[in-house]
Order: structure tokens, then C-alpha cells, then sequence
């Protein structure tokens, strides 16, 4: 499940119980994006946090993120989304993408 646009504009309660309804509903990745490049890896990675807390059966999935560089911050707000539960980072090589691109896969893979 790909969540579009902007997930912090979305009301908590109301994304904690769409993304246990899709988990239960059989989707095995539930896809977290930022889309639109404006948030900061505190309040990503807050908010897969937060997930990870609130949704009884996260556990039956994967959290995957989706971030745009439009204010340079792909890879920071991969990393936060990594370091509070996301498994997955989709992201490209060089960072290439529509607009201001995406996450850089080499700068996301410097292990940890």
C-alpha cells in the first residue's frame, strides 16, 4: 500500500487505523512517503515511530519510505525512518528523480 502526498497532514488516528485495515487486508508493505520534500527527519522518523507503536499489526508488514530532496533532507529523513522502524528506503542511484530527486542510494548505505 502506497499512501499518497503527504502522510503528516493526515490526521493520526485516522492513518493508524487505514494502515491496520491494508495490513489486514493482506498488503505486506505499507509505503510511508514524502512526496512533497517539506519534512524534517525528526518529525519523519517521529512519525514511524509512531506507527510502529500504534498499530497493532505492523508487525505483519513492512515499512517502506519514500523521500524527496526538496529541501535536501532525503537521506537525513531516510535514515530517521530506518533508525524508528523502517525496513525498506526506496531511493535511486545518485539521487535522480523528478524535481529536486529522490534519497541517493550510496549515501543511505553506509551502514550503521
Amino acid at each position: 500500500m502506497n499512501f499518497p502526498g503527504r502522510c503528516f497532514r493526515t490526521e493520526k488516528i485516522f492513518l493508524y487505523k487505514v494502515v491496520e485495515a491494508v495490513i489486514a487486508a493482506g498488503a505486506t508493505t505499507v509505503n510511508i512517503p514524502d512526496t512533497v520534500g517539506y519534512s524534517e527527519p525528526q518529525e519523519y522518523g517521529d512519525l514511524i515511530r509512531s506507527l510502529k507503536n500504534n498499530v497493532p499489526n505492523i508487525g505483519r508488514a513492512i515499512i517502506s519510505v519514500h523521500c524527496h530532496n526538496d529541501l535536501g533532507l532525503a537521506t537525513a529523513n531516510s535514515l530517521s525512518a530506518v533508525r524508528n522502524g523502517a525496513r525498506q528506503v526506496e531511493c535511486t542511484i545518485n539521487g535522480l528523480g523528478e524535481r529536486a530527486g529522490n534519497a541517493a542510494m550510496e549515501e543511505n548505505c553506509h551502514g550503521d
